[in-house]
């Protein structure tokens, strides 16, 4: 199924086609394994790195909103606004310096109280003045303060929301406003899983197969496995090792969500809103979760992927159990990766249970929700196996000789992360509220 969140390819294995690449056999061989991000990393976008350190740059789209901290009607900001504008006023929007650098001349701007939606009015920005808290955007009243049916008025206004753009015939084409991307950076982290057996065990003919290679295939499993913890759980940082030369780590997905977008991060169980609710309650868990998804959807595409531990799958079953308006349907989608569809009123979430979650205890009831598409993986040396004797030797492999076969599998590799307020992790799913 081509496309499939962001998955190249086809979605099927070619007849005789073969990975390129040791990560892609991972996703061939364990399609629905223990490391099934790893597996699906090997089908996205990836790009070599030829430093440790990598960086990229993110822009969000613009809000084009500011919050107002005050409305006056002299430039000096001494005199606040009461009541009573009418059209051709002036008025003085008191801002943030970050949120007035969106606004310019000639934006036509909604004043809005966010209690009361009546009060709107409509103004012109004439004039702009950076000045950090006490920044400002001059505007001319386009109608009459007096909208709103709640005896409300601008003087409670504390939204300035731009609606458009207002220029006359004729007019000279006004200055550009632009946004300033951020900057992110990551290390690429060197991880070794070394696989070593005597020469006798090797040339030993076993019933239940040939030893070297199933400890090859176990050897490229538990590769796979701590690398997909690390993509998940690892912190950026930068030191020296044992043996004096530099040693990384690289950042994994849920640091970089709770360091970029910490409202995207909550536990049912623990949330005070929902204080002594059990999960399957009127107003408990399906009210916890629209209100996150609700959260989520606001920003990427319209589909997710959904990483959880079997504790939350059951919690999900519970709430359809229970009566809600669930609809989760089971599906192969690409690859062989088997995953279930969750209908929401915001978007589908395509479910794949992670064996890693559910294993461990305190993963078991979490989600893990992404766009893989705002996911690159960078390498500096992509999974690589170093054996003995082979094209891929290392240099020095076969020094100090030893009866058997000491080889590895080696990855240089880190992950670049786009939009953190697309990603969320949501804990204690299913679980009763415990505050």
């Amino acid at each position: 199924m081509a496309g499939f969140l962001g998955m190249r390819g086809t979605g099927d294995w070619v007849t005789d086609q073969r990975p390129k690449n040791w990560r892609e056999m991972i996703l061939r061989l364990y399609p629905n394994g223990t490391a099934p991000l790893t597996a699906i990393l090997s089908k996205m976008k990836s790009e070599k790195t030829d430093d440790p350190e990598f960086n990229w740059w993110t822009k969000p789209f613009p809000s084009q909103r500011a919050t107002i901290t005050g409305i006056y009607t002299n430039v000096t900001l001494v005199t606040a606004y009461v009541s009573g504008g009418v059209s051709g006023d002036y008025l003085y929007v008191k801002m943030s310096a970050d949120d007035c650098k969106q606004f310019r001349v000639g934006h036509q701007v909604l004043l809005r109280d966010a209690s009361d939606y009546s009060l709107d009015v409509v103004v012109k920005v004439t004039a702009r003045s950076l000045n950090g808290a006490s920044s400002y955007i001059t505007v001319k009243l386009l109608e009459a303060d007096d909208n709103s049916g709640f005896a409300h008025d601008l003087s409670d206004a504390d939204v300035a929301m731009i609606i458009g753009n207002i220029n006359p015939e004729g007019g000279t084409m006004p200055s550009g406003i632009s946004q300033d991307p951020e900057k992110f950076s990551n290390y690429t982290q060197i991880s070794r899983t070394p696989l070593s057996i005597t020469r006798t065990a090797r040339e030993t003919k076993l019933r239940t197969g040939d030893a070297y290679q199933e400890m090859k295939r176990e050897a490229l499993e538990i590769h796979s496995i701590e690398m997909e913890k690390n993509m998940l759980f690892g912190i950026k940082t930068e030191g020296t090792g044992d043996n004096g030369k530099p040693e990384r780590t690289t950042e994994g997905i849920l640091t970089f969500i709770r360091e970029n977008a910490a409202a995207n991060v909550n536990d049912f169980s623990l949330n005070p809103t929902y204080s002594g609710k059990d999960w399957t309650d009127v107003g408990g868990g399906e009210d916890w979760l629209d209100s996150y998804l609700e959260l989520l959807f606001r920003y990427g595409r319209q589909e997710k992927l959904a990483l959880a531990g079997s504790g939350a799958l059951l919690g999900l079953n519970k709430l359809a159990r229970a009566g809600s308006h669930f609809e989760i349907s089971t599906a192969t989608k690409a690859y062989g990766i088997k995953i279930s569809e969750w209908v929401t009123p915001f978007g589908s979430i395509y479910v794949k249970t992670h064996p890693l979650f559910s294993e461990e205890v305190t993963l078991r009831n979490s989600i893990l929700l992404l766009e893989p598409e705002n996911l690159k993986y960078r390498f500096i040396t992509d999974t690589k196996f170093y054996g003995e004797g082979g094209s891929t030797a290392a240099a020095g492999t076969n020094g100090g000789r030893v009866d058997g076969s000491e080889e590895e599998f080696l990855t240089e590799y880190g992950l670049e992360f786009h939009h953190p307020s697309t990603m969320m992790f949501l804990n204690n799913v299913g679980v009763d509220s415990s505050v």
